[in-house]
C-alpha cells in the first residue's frame, strides 16, 4: 500500500474526471445543498486521514464526500471503472481510512459507519455492524 508520500498512483485521467469540472461535486450540486451539514462531516472526515495532503487533495475529498450523497454504490456514483480504481485513490490519499477498511466493507457504509462515531452524528441503526441487519449488503461483492 503506498502511502501520501509516495508518488500518486491514481491515473491523471481518472484524477481529472474526479475533481474536474463536469465530476460528482457537480452532479450532486443539489445534494450537497440539501444535505450540507452531511457532505461538510463527510469531507471533515476524509481530510482529517490525508496525513501528507497533496494540493488536490482537498479536491478529491470533496469529489468522494458528492458521491457518497448518490444513490448507487461509491465507485459507480463516481463513475470510476470498478471498486479497486476507489481503493487506491483510499490508499493515495486517505491511507488511514484504507488500513481503517480492513475487513473490506463497501466505502460509502464504511465512511458512514466512521461518521457513527462522532458525537451528535448517527446514521446507524445497530450498535456493531455484527448486530446489524444489514451486515450482508456492507460486506458482499459488488457486481
Amino acid at each position: 500500500m503506498a502511502s501520501n508520500s509516495d508518488a500518486p498512483r491514481v491515473p491523471e485521467m481518472v484524477l481529472g474526471e474526479l475533481i474536474g469540472p463536469n465530476g460528482p461535486c457537480l452532479r450532486f450540486a443539489a445534494r450537497i445543498k440539501e444535505r450540507r451539514v452531511e457532505y461538510d462531516a463527510l469531507v471533515t472526515l476524509l481530510m482529517d486521514h490525508a496525513p501528507c495532503p497533496r494540493p488536490e487533495t482537498g479536491d478529491v475529498a470533496r469529489a468522494l464526500a458528492a458521491g457518497c450523497l448518490g444513490d448507487r454504490h461509491l465507485w459507480r456514483d463516481l463513475d470510476l471503472v470498478d471498486r479497486p480504481a476507489l481503493r487506491l485513490i483510499f490508499e493515495d490519499y486517505f491511507t488511514p481510512l484504507a488500513l481503517l477498511n480492513d475487513r473490506d466493507m463497501r466505502w460509502k457504509k464504511f465512511l458512514y459507519k466512521c461518521l457513527c462515531r462522532w458525537e451528535g452524528f448517527h446514521v446507524c441503526r445497530a450498535p456493531s455492524c455484527d448486530e446489524c441487519s444489514s451486515r450482508a449488503e456492507c460486506f458482499a461483492p459488488e457486481e
